[in-house]
């Protein structure tokens, strides 16, 4: 279960994207168990051969499509579009308490990728999640998505681990 992070939390975060750091941002919440941010960090800073990273979710073909300009204002507009979807638990409560679940998650990518003129089509779970939803609904699309994201958690933690042996045996 992640870890409880308060409005002044977000604020800071927010402060956090403002400057573009946006590994910086999504660190803090993979260090705190939010999966979401974990599977981002990965595909934004874990990206080998690609122009900087790129974009949670996005393409590879479409990322070599676009400008490294373009590529970093669509990762800090997703990475703000994240943060607004867990604010808004804000409403419930005092504190965001979990991660985004996959209806959340679509509508959020859905929103920054029309407004950068984008499709669908150039997110790599449409597809998946389009398929899992025929097959058994909503319900399924949500498992799924959970285990995308258990799995993008697993993967840092072991890379994190190997990181950490290569620097003792330093």
């Amino acid at each position: 279960m992640p870890s409880s992070i308060s409005k002044v939390q977000c604020r800071e975060l927010r402060a956090l994207l403002s400057r573009g750091r946006v590994v910086s941002f999504y660190s803090y919440f993979a260090d705190r168990g939010y999966y979401y941010a974990c599977w981002a960090t990965g595909d934004i800073d874990g990206a080998a051969g690609t122009k900087g990273g790129v974009v949670p979710g996005l393409s590879l073909e479409t990322a070599q499509r676009l400008t490294e300009d373009e590529l970093a204002r669509i990762r800090v507009a997703m990475a703000g579009a994240y943060l607004d979807a867990l604010e808004a638990q804000f409403a419930n409560g005092r504190y965001i308490t979990r991660d985004v679940t996959a209806e959340e998650t679509a509508g959020f990518h859905g929103d920054v990728f029309r407004s950068h003129f984008l499709g669908l089509n150039d997110w790599t779970l449409f597809l998946p999640f389009e398929q899992q939803e025929k097959a058994g609904g909503l319900e399924a699309v949500e498992r799924y998505w959970q285990g995308v994201l258990r799995t993008s958690a697993q993967l840092s933690a072991r890379a994190l681990a190997r990181s950490a042996a290569s620097l003792q045996a330093a």
